[in-house]
């Protein structure tokens, strides 16, 4: 298929040239070269042009402003060149004789079919880009069989480029960022180990985002998690109304890639080996979950002298305030209490603190008493937090 593109390319281009003629072609041809080099440094000029056009999603930031860069560098010297030809034109037609002017024609076309092969040639190497791109992406979704026959398509091309080791070279033009390639491993990495889900959504970035109702949906839908469990294809999964609804929302996706876009080596580290080297020295951050019987072991450590009627009396008290309580501290320093409902998988957010690090962990949970206290942490997975007269001891999670 791919030798068939390229005679292709080569066949059409090259007639196109016979009949345009070399000036034509050839500035075309500049115009692809000049083109394809400036693209990249015009870019940030042309992506000023994305809102005019309407196209505001972050995704649109990684493509179209080369590609814009690249047809106006064409269009300027295709325009160019047939001005070139039309003077060129006018001079042989009209000032010298019939004998030269038709040599004139048979070089003219000679040449412009030599140079429209030349086009042919890079127009194929253009084409060819895209498919090195999308077959990337189309090879790592899904298994062939649950893919549409444009991805499959899109898969067979790209193992066909590389069988012929044309991929080096395209590799070494290819404009798409690194991180939108991590980021497609980190998404099929999660994808075919369901048991990341729950790693993922520990991760300390993340928590910030988890905090938002889209993404406390997800976490709650039931056909979503199934499709996940069953390791359904990428494709799939991008149509499912919930996540079509976050994947087109501009303004989530750029937080989203504004929080992660410029550390994923962090992530997939975290993911892989379940450390972040960039979080895990902030031991607070993450997940905790009330441990009642450590709690109540930190009164009785308090009161040494406590009988059984004081310490049942105290597990009365206690329990039903701290059972199914937890919390979250996040990377923007704040501190979320939660209360999961009896018979629910559902929690409500109980109240709504801040943390700070001066030498210890300070953090404020309004309506607690003290609200200002000092916590400590053990061994970076168990904290005490003073509340309402009591030690309170949280496991973290993950």
């Amino acid at each position: 298929m791919v030798w068939l593109i390229a005679f292709l390319c080569l066949g059409l281009v090259g007639v196109s040239g016979y009949y345009v003629g070399p000036i034509r072609a050839g500035f075309s041809l500049l115009g692809l070269l000049f083109g394809a080099f400036l693209a990249g440094p015009l870019s940030p000029l042309t992506r000023h042009l994305l809102p005019v056009l309407g196209l505001v999603h972050p995704l649109w930031q990684f493509f179209i402003p080369q590609a814009l860069a690249f047809l106006i560098v064409v269009i300027i010297f295709v325009i160019a060149g047939s001005v070139v030809h039309r003077k060129l034109v006018l001079h042989f037609k009209y000032k010298v004789d019939d004998k030269k002017y038709i040599a004139w024609q048979r070089l003219y076309s000679r040449l412009g079919l030599c140079l429209g092969l030349a086009n042919g040639a890079v127009y194929f190497f253009l084409l060819m880009i895209p498919v090195y791109i999308g077959g990337y992406f189309t090879a790592e979704a899904a298994s062939a069989e649950s893919n549409p026959p444009a991805a499959q398509f899109l898969t067979k091309m790209r193992g066909d480029l590389h069988s012929l080791k044309l991929d080096r070279a395209l590799a070494a033009y290819d404009p798409t960022p690194a991180q939108v390639y991590q980021a497609s491993d980190i998404a099929d990495l999660v994808m075919h180990n369901p048991l990341l889900k729950g790693r993922i959504a520990h991760y300390p970035p993340l928590l910030t985002l988890g905090q938002r109702p889209e993404f406390q949906a997800l976490g709650n839908d039931m056909q979503l998690l199934e499709m996940i469990d069953r390791q359904a294809s990428i494709n799939e999964i991008l149509k499912y109304p919930a996540i079509q609804a976050i994947v087109t929302n501009a303004e989530l996706t750029g937080q989203i890639y504004g929080i992660l876009g410029n550390d994923l080596n962090d992530l997939q580290e975290y993911l892989n080996t379940g450390k972040s080297p960039k979080f895990d020295d902030e031991t607070i951050l993450g997940v905790w979950t009330i441990d009642p019987q450590a709690s109540l072991d930190q009164e009785r450590k308090r009161h040494p002298g406590m009988n059984l009627r004081q310490v049942a009396k105290v597990r009365q008290e206690l329990y039903p305030m701290i059972s199914d309580l937890s919390l979250t501290a996040t990377i923007d320093n704040k501190m979320i209490l939660k209360k999961r409902a009896l018979g629910s998988d559902s929690s409500t957010v109980v109240a709504v603190g801040s943390w700070k690090k001066d030498g210890t962990y300070q953090v404020n949970i309004p309506g607690s008493k003290p609200e200002n206290a000092e916590i400590e942490i053990q061994g970076g997975d168990t904290m005490l937090l003073p509340k309402d007269g009591y030690i309170l001891v949280f496991d973290k999670d993950m």
